[in-house]
């Protein structure tokens, strides 16, 4: 991705990100920062109609109606902490073992020609997922894990690939401007997503991930 001193000098990170689904489009900006904080602020037209976060201990969300946010579930709060702990936002495979998390080289898999090197990973909570790095770009383009795509909206657990592309170098680091989530047994694509811009090290008040 660019190595250890570039990865470790991004102490925060924000993504425009337009975002596509079978039935809607918006419009998304996506905050990181260490030690392990998000959150996404989601617009449609113009308005600003969705927010969720992780503080670094719970999540909340907010869901375009008046000041009131409520906690988001055990479930989903999860799922924003797994998306800020996987590599390529944040943190580097260099960084996971001191977070507690454990990685092992499965050997390798062929798909769609590539005979990818597999890694899999399990976060500190239990949460399993599966990498894979490109031998010839020695970059993660495809993970693949078995979990709902948002699991507030529709709880159902399926086997999704992420597929990462168009890397780009900022600062040093090399990010995947596109991505894709496909249901592997179906083949439908569930959510495609396109980095409009980033910005490395903004200023961001710790008050934006406890609130509006």
């Amino acid at each position: 991705m660019g190595g250890r001193a570039a990865i470790e000098a991004i102490q925060s990170i924000e993504f425009d990100l337009h975002i596509t689904d079978p039935k809607f489009e918006v419009d998304g900006t996506y905050f990181a920062a260490r030690p392990g904080k998000m959150r996404i602020d989601v617009n449609a037209g113009g308005e600003h109609v969705f927010t969720e976060a992780f503080d670094g201990q719970k999540g909340w969300q907010w869901e375009g109606k008046g000041s009131a946010q409520k906690a988001a579930t055990e479930t989903a709060t999860a799922a924003l902490r797994h998306g800020v702990e996987l590599p390529g936002k944040l943190f580097g495979l260099h960084e996971l073992k001191a977070r507690g998390h454990r990685i092992e080289l499965d050997g390798r898999e062929r798909i769609d020609g590539i005979s990818y090197y597999v890694l899999r990973l399990t976060l500190n909570d239990g949460y399993c997922t599966t990498l894979y790095v490109d031998p010839k770009t020695w970059l993660i383009t495809r993970r693949r894990d078995v979990r709902p795509l948002h699991v507030d909206v529709d709880p159902t657990p399926m086997t999704i690939e992420q597929h990462n592309s168009d890397f780009r170098t900022v600062a040093g680091v090399q990010l995947a401007f596109a991505s894709s989530e496909t249901d592997l047994q179906s083949g439908k694509v569930l959510e495609s997503a396109v980095v409009r811009s980033v910005k490395i090290n903004p200023p961001l008040a710790p008050s934006i991930f406890e609130g509006l």
